[in-house]
């Protein structure tokens, strides 16, 4: 397997000489891959690519996002996604095609300040963004810790194939679900383990562009390296119950509401 090689970069760095295929945050000018962000460059048997040290999320269809109710307008509730754009949930994909804006009282589905888990079903940057929460595991998530990261640190959080997120689930018995813009929330059985994931998800996010953060991970998590993790978190969905977790894990956490109006008082 070829090796990763990382670098700092700024805007017209080089960052691989030769034939390597542009990825993100880079562009091709002659034999050369230039870089287009400041960040980390990383050229590897894929191609070349730029992780940006900081940035703005910008939505895309089809990603899994987790937002916050501002309001709601007669036909949908309005949603911040820690984004420029504000995304819009209708009514409908709640109550279904009869929905009247007459008969259906809204606020009993979702009020200001709930927290949800959505898919962006569609976006072209001409108007803000419709989501869903028709498929599975979305919608309305009433308790956990609500925290922010940048949306430029989730990929480094989840780790290769998970790896990342999957080993601070196990050591510390939490159900963390991650939005790719950045909103995470974290649901455990027990408030040292909880805080003892939020410690780990905020060295990510601090240490992310470092080297030989994995080790740094399991060393806070107290986790052996021949340690197999057997979870199956993903990105965005909460873990299934079925999957080693139990919603009495959730019994002895706060209202995720209470966190996000104080997430909001920060933004």
């Amino acid at each position: 397997m070829q090796e990763v090689r990382r670098k700092f970069v700024i805007p017209g760095d080089i960052v691989v000489e030769g034939n390597s295929r542009p990825l993100v945050n880079v562009h091709k000018s002659g034999n050369n891959i230039i870089a287009s962000r400041i960040g980390i460059a990383e050229v590897g048997r894929d191609g070349a690519k730029v992780i940006p040290l900081s940035g703005v999320y910008i939505p895309r269809a089809n990603d899994i996002v987790i937002g916050i109710i501002k309001d709601h307008s007669s036909l949908s509730w309005d949603v911040d996604i820690n984004s420029c754009f504000s995304a819009h949930l209708p009514a409908q994909d709640l109550f279904g095609r009869d929905f009247s804006p007459a008969r259906d009282d809204m606020s009993r589905e979702l009020s200001s300040g709930d927290v949800v888990s959505a898919r962006i079903a569609t976006f072209d940057r001409t108007r803000d963004p419709i989501l869903t929460v028709q498929d599975k595991d979305l919608g309305k998530i009433p308790l956990g810790e609500l925290l922010k990261i940048s949306a430029t640190r989730v990929p480094r959080l989840i780790g290769k194939r998970g790896s990342m997120i999957q080993t601070i689930e196990h050591a510390t018995s939490t159900r963390i679900t991650i939005g790719q813009n950045g909103l995470i929330v974290v649901s455990g059985k027990n408030k040292d383990g909880t805080q003892l994931a939020i410690k780990a998800i905020r060295m990510v996010e601090e240490e992310a562009h470092t080297s030989n953060l994995t080790q740094r991970i399991k060393q806070l998590l107290g986790v052996e390296d021949n340690v197999q993790i057997d979870s199956k978190s993903r990105s965005g969905a909460p873990i299934d119950n079925d999957e080693g977790h139990d919603d009495s894990m959730l019994g002895d956490k706060k209202s995720v509401q209470s966190e996000s109006e104080s997430l909001s008082r920060d933004q």
